[in-house]
């Protein structure tokens, strides 16, 4: 067990944020902000979920 233990493994940062869970502003979701937020959730030990969070944020980009 890590020092920040995910309880729901349905709420990884990159499951987050292909459900639309992002940031609001005027402007609309900041992407970069986003994918802060993504990795923020995503569990320390868990590369997969960071790597999610990066290719979310490139396709948002493009």
């Amino acid at each position: 067990m890590g020092m920040f233990p995910q309880s729901d493994p349905l709420s990884s940062g990159a499951e987050l944020l292909a459900l639309g869970v992002q940031s609001d502003s005027a402007a609309g979701p900041d992407p970069v902000e986003s994918y802060f937020e993504c990795i923020t959730a995503c569990s320390l030990d868990d590369g997969d979920c960071v790597t999610q969070c990066v290719e979310v944020l490139r396709s948002a980009e493009a």
